[in-house]
């Protein structure tokens, strides 16, 4: 039998993806002047390092390894796909302007070195520049696991957790606030893992966490995170090392992933919110992957519309900031459909396949 899903779990991995795309398509609302962007950057990326922590689940009867191994087995090939696509469409996307014109053209042993590159995590496709988020995840969430069977392995397994937690959350502050980058940004993956370790705390202690978080909170929250940020005191942006301030990081994270559980209580409420939300967030990374190349799309339709030149569509990572509102919604349509679609048509032909095997024989 299949195994029945959390919708809370599907709906707050929703609430992250569909967030990475607004801050994406736009910064700040012109007419209000409300900084989107900052806004959603409070939580976005660790409210999915806090489901990570809510679906672990430790286990017996595999090593920490082989859990790590089966972490890389789900992320490895989605990234590699991803990559060969837009490496492969390199050239032709250079060609249509949708690529900056000083991006260079690549020749057969770029292509090579680029698919090899690719198997490690490493790509400089501008169309996956959400993908640093990947390997990212995958070192943080293996972090963690290493970190937490070894606490198990002590004396006193609480006190070790906790220890890791703040030593963790110490190491990260450090590195991101002194801006010290290390390869695949292994700054933000340490700064990560106190997030993963309080989505374990949330989930053991949820019906009785439930009791006290309501829908109705979300504004609150949301009123809260808006009032930090204008304080002007900085930003969270952790593809640039900025966490706001030491010690504010983890309250307004906690804060914002408050508020992402209670948006996802109140959108629980309507079915058809719940299914979308739910989709986007078990296809996060399609969408991830997407998103720009259809933020690109539509620049280049409203160009050809608009006779612009070709220095307007090869603005990044979209052209136009009042196409805001069609990319919020396409940005997680668009992928959406592409990819039912393509497991539409890959059930059809593997049924097809089946149909002429069992003919054969």
């Amino acid at each position: 039998m299949e195994k029945k899903r959390d919708t809370l779990i599907d709906l707050l991995k929703g609430i992250g993806i569909t967030s990475i795309v607004i801050g994406h398509a736009s910064w700040v609302w012109q007419r209000t002047g409300f900084p989107i962007g900052p806004f959603v950057y409070t939580y976005h990326l660790m409210v999915f390092f806090f489901v990570a922590g809510m679906c672990f689940k430790p286990r017996k009867d595999i090593t920490p390894y082989m859990q790590i191994g089966k972490r890389l087995g789900g992320l490895m090939p989605i990234y590699i796909k991803y990559s060969i696509l837009f490496i492969l469409l390199h050239n032709f996307l250079l060609e249509m302007h949708i690529l900056k014109s000083g991006t260079a053209l690549y020749e057969t042993n770029d292509i090579i070195y680029e698919l090899f590159e690719a198997c490690v995590f490493r790509t400089s496709e501008s169309m996956l520049g959400a993908f640093w988020f990947i390997p990212m995840f995958f070192i943080g969430v293996s972090m963690f696991i290493l970190l937490f069977y070894q606490a198990e392995k002590m004396k006193y397994p609480v006190i070790w957790h906790i220890f890791f937690c703040i030593l963790t959350a110490i190491m990260g502050i450090y590195l991101n606030y002194n801006d010290i980058d290390l390869r695949y940004h292994m700054q933000t993956s340490v700064l990560a893992i106190p997030v993963i370790y309080l989505g374990i705390v949330v989930q053991h202690y949820r019906s009785y966490i439930e009791k006290y978080l309501h829908w109705w909170m979300a504004p609150v929250l949301g009123f809260i995170l808006w009032k930090v940020l204008s304080l002007n005191i900085g930003i969270i942006e952790l593809s640039a090392n900025m966490i706001i301030h030491p010690l504010l990081f983890y309250p307004v994270t906690i804060v914002g992933i408050a508020f992402c559980i209670c948006l996802a209580l109140g959108m629980s409420k309507f079915r058809e919110v719940t299914k979308l939300f739910c989709a986007a967030g078990k296809n996060s990374y399609h969408i991830m992957a997407l998103h720009i190349i259809t933020f690109k799309g539509i620049d280049f339709a409203i160009c050809k519309i608009l006779n612009l030149g070709n220095d307007v569509l090869e603005r990044y990572p979209h052209s136009f900031n009042r196409s805001w509102p069609i990319c919020y919604v396409a940005g997680v349509i668009v992928p959406l459909a592409v990819v039912y679609a393509g497991r539409y048509v890959w059930g059809k032909i593997k049924t097809m396949m089946k149909t002429r095997s069992q003919q054969t024989i």
